[in-house]
């Protein structure tokens, strides 16, 4: 059982040491494989652990102490990242650092009556291990009562003590504040750079955009990145850029108006300093 479980903790590890979350429009994609690949696991591992049971008492509190709150604390966070990412408003600086604070806040007083100035944490926190058999065994604490915290994604008696879960969102909530304050971080240090004004019309900021990225002008990008940056630097809301562009396929007159419009102010301004 060991081997099973220690081939998935590799797995795990190497997925999450893969990923980078520096990039605002990779996020939201790059979290929904993740939260993905974790259900999967975990869903592995319970159906492993429901099939094959455990050799010891001493086995059963590893898992549930060591395994699968490494990878439970995992799923949360992704899927808080996920969340937050999906509501973030567009622009730099002081929106998305209020954005970030309050979602923070909001997860901590949602944990707080499961962990905060209980017996638990401090016993986590101190790294005892003398109350491992009621914190770690399974049907130890029949006290133990379930609300509905969506944060407890697996609630099987069979699968969980119910403190491994509360173990989760302790490791999750440290980490998620990890990543919130480096993202406050890197948004204070580009406040300096201001947002723009776009004083034309969202279609003609697409066909720009479509311009730059089919004549390759900025390699090594997409359509979504490319989009991205415009919006965050104009502080606007595209929408589907792509509705957009077929839209543009069907136009009567020219099929790149804001493109001819560009060329011929370009023209214009230099024939006067011709002049």
């Amino acid at each position: 059982m060991c081997t099973f479980f220690n081939k998935i903790l590799n797995e795990v590890k190497e997925k999450d040491q893969s990923i980078k979350l520096q990039s605002n429009e990779a996020i939201v994609d790059t979290t929904k494989e993740m939260i993905s690949f974790l259900y999967e696991k975990l869903e592995s591992m319970k159906r492993y652990v429901l099939s094959s049971n455990f050799n010891s008492l001493d086995d059963e509190i590893h898992f549930f102490k060591k395994v699968k709150p490494n990878i439970h604390s995992l799923l949360i966070f992704y899927k808080h990242v996920y969340n937050i990412e999906i509501t973030r408003p567009i622009g730099n600086g002081k929106k998305s650092i209020i954005h970030y604070t309050d979602y923070l806040e909001k997860v901590s007083k949602s944990n707080k009556r499961y962990y905060r100035n209980n017996s638990f944490y401090q016993y986590i926190k101190s790294g005892r291990t003398d109350k491992d058999e009621l914190y770690f065994l399974r049907y130890k604490d029949n006290d133990v009562i379930y609300t509905g915290n969506q944060s407890f994604t697996f609630i099987d008696f069979q699968f969980t003590t119910f403190y491994d879960s509360v173990l989760s969102l302790i490791i999750a909530e440290q980490r998620l504040t990890s990543y919130i304050e480096n993202k406050n971080e890197s948004y204070t240090n580009d406040q300096s750079i201001a947002n723009l004004n776009w004083s034309n019309s969202k279609s003609s900021m697409i066909e720009l955009i479509y311009a730059l990225h089919i004549s390759k002008s900025i390699p090594q990008s997409n359509i979504r990145k490319i989009a991205s940056v415009f919006e965050q630097v104009f502080d606007i809301k595209l929408g589907d850029i792509h509705h957009t562009y077929h839209r543009m396929k069907y136009r009567t007159d020219s099929r790149t108006l804001f493109l001819d419009q560009l060329k011929h102010a370009l023209e214009s301004h230099l024939g006067q300093n011709d002049q």
